[in-house]
């Protein structure tokens, strides 16, 4: 009969773990369990850099502020950080690293990794596998939106 109670009590344990995990998402190490913010903000920036390597800019600067959305110059923003035009900038892959946050919990930085090849280097139409590697941080910062906070990227700082 304690055998049982005690199963019970573990089950009943687990399950209220589980139903924590899953509402407010906890980390373990570098693995997200449930809706945790750590995995909302690494696929946003996925989605986002998707969005840069299939040329989407319009969709890309959704991820900003509304109000500043149409003052983004997103072609502008990779010349600067990739140093070639957008036309010549392939993305092959990319990853996820790390996502932190700071202390009050209300901006974050995702650490990624961009492998990419420039299509005007001769180099590239020799050897199909020659790519580059770059690392970028991509700023969140919580913002109000009708009442309601949500992660907004501060584009300008990221890219």
């Amino acid at each position: 009969m304690k055998t049982k109670l005690i199963i019970l009590g573990v089950v009943i344990a687990l399950a209220g773990l589980s139903a924590f995990a899953y509402e407010y998402g906890i980390s373990i190490g570098n693995v997200d369990i449930g809706g945790s913010e750590k995995r909302w903000l690494s696929e946003r920036t996925y989605d986002f850099l998707e969005d840069l390597q299939f040329k989407d800019f319009a969709r890309a600067s959704t991820y900003h502020l509304k109000s500043t959305q149409e003052q983004r110059d997103i072609p502008k923003l990779i010349k600067r950080v990739f140093v070639m035009k957008h036309e010549n900038l392939d993305i092959m892959r990319f990853d996820i690293q790390e996502v932190d946050f700071d202390r009050s919990g209300s901006r974050a930085r995702v650490r990624t990794k961009i492998w990419y090849r420039f299509l005007s280097d001769g180099r590239v139409t020799k050897n199909k596998n020659s790519q580059r590697d770059l690392e970028l941080l991509f700023y969140w910062f919580r913002s109000e939106t009708k009442g309601e906070l949500s992660w907004t990227m501060e584009l300008a700082s990221s890219l």
